[in-house]
């Protein structure tokens, strides 16, 4: 899969070193984490996590992708995705949209970029992600794309006293894919 990737409103590409800035300009705000299984970083993890990025976009075979997006007309960051090959044809991912960007269809429309843009190049058959049984917005953006919550089959609690996570997945045999522009 090659990055960028364009939509109508988003760029999706590999992360540089001073991304870290605008990330962790996001990841200081509390309703940023409500959802996510780690406390807000300190710019030293902010920094960490983007190294950490830019490495697994240097390996090879590259197993893990990680855009950072951004609006196309303005640049700004509005969040990150992560698509990670877990084994022949399977991938789960996972998203983070700065609080002030939500609810704005973000989410769903680069999900489904990524997606598209993987499917074939990545062989991916079946995706998946897992979400914190509250997140009834991360719930909504998954379903639009045509994934279902497997019952029973609820994974780790995304935060300690939490309910366990709902698993979503969905097969993208050629015939059912939800492409962008069916949004």
């Amino acid at each position: 899969m090659k990055l960028p990737i364009q939509t109508a409103r988003l760029v999706l590409r590999d992360m540089t070193g001073v991304d870290w800035r605008e990330v962790h300009a996001y990841n200081r705000d509390p309703e940023f984490y409500r959802f996510l299984p780690i406390d807000s970083p300190d710019e030293e993890a902010t920094r960490g996590f983007v190294r950490l990025c830019l490495a697994r976009a240097r390996a090879r075979p590259r197993r893990h992708y990680d855009p950072i997006l951004c609006e196309r007309t303005t640049g700004r960051v509005v969040g990150t995705l992560r698509l990670s090959l877990r084994e022949r044809g399977v991938a789960d991912f996972g998203y983070a949209i700065r609080p002030e960007a939500w609810n704005r269809g973000y989410a769903t429309e680069a999900v489904a970029a990524l997606l598209g843009a993987a499917r074939r190049p990545l062989g991916l058959v079946q995706v998946w992600a897992t979400v914190d049984p509250e997140n009834a917005a991360s719930c909504r953006v998954l379903e639009k794309l045509g994934f279902s919550c497997c019952g029973g089959e609820a994974g780790a609690s995304i935060k300690a006293g939490r309910p366990p996570s709902l698993v979503y997945k969905r097969s993208l045999a050629p015939a059912e894919f939800v492409s962008e522009r069916a949004l």
